[in-house]
């Protein structure tokens, strides 16, 4: 019997050379802009790619503070905050810089993405926020098509090596935390493959933007053209590298004269051979092997080990004459000298650093399953990158009417520490007393019913919901968690929830914190109230 029309079509188009690779290589971009995606809040935007920490407070410079931006709470957030502040004022005449950001002259240096996110967000102070969020998530897809050059979509491996590189942790990082490293990572990737089409010029200056990025780029001007053995040509190539460090050595002095010198000019981030990596090594391996050990202590302890790999793989492995072999080994070296800052950490921010050679790696490890376990290892740093895609989440869930949805809004206040969130469970710790703020613009009353769970960081604690004077909800909570459920009608205006307990918080274990109880999953569930309050 033949097979029918629709079906011989269908297994014909699955059956085409090629096709399942390259859909994988789509439904790879699919899962990362669905993973983007998650990161999105109704008036903040995507500004929650940032990282920018509460404990800023008041030193935010002017333009930030009056755009939209979400702020994580109980964090000082990251690197991120510094440099979209610097977009805002990529020219660094705002004074407010000195005390917005920390060691000034030194991230000042990374000005290049500064300047494209002001230029994306047309000069406007709110655009420019959203810009800077997601230049990452631009040049991450780009970056996809770039590496096309060395991986195109013809078979599983170029597959896996592809894949690597898009998901390794370093890249990762970056797109998590709005940084600099994968948008140079791009530059060097395009510098790179245009110098091996001979398009040496635009490599050239190409690789002079990338030190503008970021400083440590200029390490990959070692893929430049170079004979090691016609010693006639070194000149040349010396005089080269001078003039793609050019552009950044003038920024440079235009930086120390407006600041002065740095105060940290980053050296702290280097010291003496593998002292910095064997202090991680001796820190990941406890927390990988213990009992308790978690997923990311044990994805930490193999970063570890996948960046050795890597950079076994440049050193006994000597290809002096191959263009990328030459960048990897520049990074390799520079690995050697990495200091604890740049390893401490879960994981640490080691793999964005040495991104360039993992790009390297990929592109250099030859063919074949006898090199796939080799291959394998030196990419795991994969393993922690599930962990920069879990956007900040609060510990209520707004349900009900959808119409009133947009009109109540929950802030929280007093003694809770910043919402956490493991798979599908999300919480807030409070320290004793706590308090929900309810705002109703709705314009008439509101029936809110609560319904989540309560339980307790030591024994058994009474717990106790209140509106003024009147107690709304109350019990004895203990370590499995008590389901707790209330309703109350909100009028117009604010209606302020104190979540009390008769006993202050205490320290659990290592953790830092007062911890008295947590409130989890809490299902905040509206809608128009039968009669009026």
């Amino acid at each position: 019997m033949s097979a029918s029309p629709s079906k011989f079509q269908a297994g014909r188009f699955w059956a085409r050379p090629g096709f399942p690779v390259r859909f994988a290589y789509l439904a790879c971009v699919l899962v990362f802009l669905g993973c983007v995606s998650q990161f999105f809040h109704a008036g903040t935007g995507f500004s929650s790619l940032i990282s920018i920490g509460d404990m800023l407070g008041e030193t935010k410079v002017t333009a930030l503070r009056q755009s939209p931006h979400y702020i994580y709470e109980s964090s000082p957030g990251y690197d991120g905050a510094y440099y979209v502040q610097l977009a805002l004022y990529p020219t660094l005449d705002n004074p407010e810089l000195k005390k917005a950001i920390d060691n000034l002259p030194y991230r000042a240096k990374r000005i290049l993405f500064c300047w494209a996110a002001w230029t994306l967000g047309l000069g406007q102070p709110a655009w420019i926020v959203q810009a800077h969020a997601l230049l990452n998530v631009l040049c991450w897809l780009v970056l996809g098509w770039a590496l096309l050059r060395w991986f195109p979509p013809t078979g599983w491996e170029n597959f896996l090596r592809w894949a690597a590189v898009m998901f390794s942790h370093g890249v990762c990082m970056s797109v998590r935390h709005s940084l600099v490293d994968g948008p140079s990572l791009l530059l060097v990737a395009l510098a790179l493959r245009w110098l091996e089409e001979g398009k040496r010029h635009r490599g050239g200056v190409t690789l002079a933007l990338a030190g503008l990025g970021k400083e440590t780029s200029l390490l990959a001007t070692a893929g430049l053209d170079f004979d090691w053995r016609a010693p006639r040509t070194w000149g040349r190539t010396a005089l080269t590298v001078v003039l793609i460090g050019l552009p950044l050595a003038v920024w440079m002095l235009y930086i120390r004269w407006k600041f002065g010198p740095a105060d940290d000019p980053g050296m702290g981030n280097f010291t003496f051979p593998f002292a910095g990596y064997v202090e991680k090594w001796r820190a990941a391996w406890p927390d990988a092997v213990a009992r308790d050990a978690s997923a990311l202590g044990r994805a930490t302890f193999a970063v570890v080990i996948a960046l050795g790999a890597q950079w076994l793989f440049f050193m006994l492995r000597w290809r002096p004459g191959e263009r990328w072999w030459r960048v990897g080994v520049a990074f390799a070296v520079m690995m050697t000298f990495l200091s604890t800052p740049v390893w401490e950490g879960f994981p640490g921010a080691s793999t964005r650093v040495l991104l360039p050679m993992t790009l390297a790696f990929n592109v250099l490890v030859p063919r074949g399953r006898r090199w796939l376990p080799l291959l394998l290892i030196g990419n795991l740093t994969v393993a922690a990158s599930v962990f920069e895609f879990s956007p900040p989440h609060e510990f209520y869930h707004l349900g009900g009417d959808r119409a009133l949805r947009s009109t109540v809004r929950v802030t929280t206040s007093g003694g809770w520490y910043g919402p956490e969130r493991h798979l599908d469970q999300h919480w807030r710790w409070s320290k004793g007393r706590s308090e929900l703020h309810l705002v109703n613009a709705s314009g008439g009353a509101v029936q809110m019913t609560l319904l989540g769970h309560a339980s307790s960081a030591d024994g058994t604690r009474s717990l106790r919901i209140s509106q003024g004077e009147k107690m709304l909800w109350g019990d004895t909570v203990g370590q499995n968690p008590v389901v707790m459920r209330f309703g109350l009608v909100l009028p117009p205006g604010e209606t302020v929830l104190v979540f009390s307990s008769d006993r202050p918080g205490v320290k659990i274990g290592s953790d830092p914190r007062d911890l008295a109880f947590n409130i989890a999953n809490l299902e905040i569930v509206l809608r128009p109230a039968a009669v009026p309050p």
